[in-house]
Order: C-alpha cells, then sequence, then structure tokens
C-alpha cells in the first residue's frame, strides 16, 4: 500500500529528525533527498518535495505525519500561470489563496507542478482543490493577448502587468499573507512579501495555482477543438489558420510566435 504527501521544505529536516526519535533507521533509495524505514513502513522524501509511504501502514503514518507538521498561522497564496508556451490558446494567470485551516488538506493532495501531470490528472486535482480553496484568476484571450504583445513587445513585461492587477487585489485582502510566485524573470516586479522563486512550484500553493491555470487553459483549448503546445505540426496548423484568415487566426492564437 502506498500514500503520499507534500512535505514543505522547511518542513523536511525536523520531521526526519522526529522519526528518527521514534526509531525509524535511515535507508538507501535511488534518487531520493532521505529514506527511512521502521516495522514495515518506508518513508522516502524526492527533491520535488514529495514523500512517498510503502508498507501496511502507509496511510496511519500520513495521517500522523500531517498531524506532526506544524500549521500556518496565516492566508498563504501561490500564483503561477499558463499557456504562455503554447500556440493557440489564452495565458491565464491564477492565484490559490489557502486559509490556515485548509493548507494541510492541499500537503495531504500532493500537488505537484502541473508539468509533471497528465491532463486527466490535472483536471482530476483541480476539481478537488476547488472544493476547500478560492482561486483567483485571469484569462487573457488571444486577442487581447497579441494586442498587448504589440504594445509592449515581451510577455514577462506582460506578465508584470497582469500578476500587478491580480496580486494588487489579493494584497488588500490580505495583507498579511506569505505570497509566492514562480520566477519567470531574473528580477522580481513586486514587494518584497512576495517571494519571487525559480521552481516556484515545489511549493504546494503555487503547485496549486500551476494546477488551476492549467485545467482553465486546458478548458478553453477542449472547448473550441485546438491542439497545445508547439510542435512543428502546431506551427503548421497555426500558419495555414493564419494564411487563410488572419483576423480569425488572432483571436485563436498567439500571432506573435508565427
Amino acid at each position: 500500500m502506498n500514500a503520499t504527501l507534500k512535505l514543505p521544505s522547511k518542513e523536511q529536516e525536523r520531521i526526519k529528525k522526529l522519526l528518527l526519535e521514534e526509531g525509524f533507521e535511515e535507508v538507501q533509495a535511488k534518487d531520493a533527498l532521505w529514506a527511512l524505514r521502521k516495522e514495515g513502513v518506508k518513508v522516502v522524501l524526492y527533491p520535488s518535495g514529495t514523500l512517498l509511504l510503502q508498507g501496511k501502514g502507509a496511510e496511519e503514518t500520513k495521517d500522523r505525519l500531517l498531524e506532526l507538521i506544524q500549521p500556518v498561522k496565516e492566508v498563504v497564496v501561490g500564483c503561477d500561470e499558463s499557456g504562455k508556451g503554447d500556440v493557440f490558446g489564452p495565458l491565464v494567470l491564477c492565484c490559490a489563496v489557502a486559509k490556515p485551516e485548509h493548507y494541510k488538506k492541499v500537503l495531504a493532495l500532493n500537488i505537484r507542478d502541473c508539468k509533471r501531470m497528465s491532463d486527466e490528472e490535472v483536471v482530476k486535482k483541480f476539481s478537488q482543490l476547488k472544493e476547500f480553496l478560492d482561486f483567483r484568476h485571469i484569462l487573457v484571450e488571444p486577442s487581447e493577448l497579441n494586442e498587448l504583445y504589440e504594445r509592449h513587445g515581451n510577455l514577462n513585461r506582460i506578465l508584470h502587468l497582469l500578476y500587478g492587477e491580480l496580486l494588487g487585489r489579493l494584497l488588500k485582502e490580505h495583507p498579511e499573507a506569505e505570497f509566492r510566485i514562480d520566477a519567470y524573470a531574473k528580477r522580481s516586479p513586486f514587494p518584497r512579501n512576495v517571494i519571487f522563486e525559480p521552481e516556484g512550484e515545489k511549493d504546494p500553493m503555487v503547485a496549486s495555482a500551476s494546477v488551476c491555470a492549467r485545467a482553465l487553459f486546458l478548458e478553453w483549448l477542449r472547448d473550441r477543438n485546438l491542439p497545445k503546445g508547439s510542435s512543428r505540426e502546431v506551427m503548421e496548423l497555426a500558419r495555414r489558420l493564419y494564411r487563410k484568415d488572419p483576423e480569425e487566426a488572432k483571436r485563436l492564437l498567439k500571432t506573435f510566435f508565427l
């Protein structure tokens, strides 16, 4: 029997120490940060923050570890975007907002970066997260995004503007919250209370935001029967549509990719 949860980086060494004090012993596991075993239960932590529990008592151990993880005292917010590298479809920015009493529910679902999940898993996880998280998002239709690109000439500048709008509202609502964004540029354009870091999806709230953004993006594509990605086949389809009807193409795809 297997179980998983997301272990926040600040808790990883503390939880390991507590388990060792309870009689767990260190063992080897490929690609793991650490692995422990006791009485048929094996606990393995991976660099992604995923904690894999194996053995007959896996679920019980998971429940106990969730109790050991220190609760958060304030609202926590993670933000991410989707569609930036896809030829067809909108740009979707999302912030996931968790009240303190809901944070461990996110950990229990072991939310990962959506790029490491199948489309089906993204949709399923989003459905589960919507039951207790507050999601705020901005969906920029291709036609509007193409106009923004003509004015600003750079996707990062557009993201600065859109995140500024999204975060501006949330910072007023939750001034004491912890905010995290997956870094899309070398320097942060945001206030100091917004953590802007590479590989931000390792944080469970940023990963939750990535799931929300991707699910909304996939829904937009599915409703129009359009492909994702930027493969050669996708690019060829986009060019054909643009040659046939440029105005219609501007409503369906990012013409600055052509």
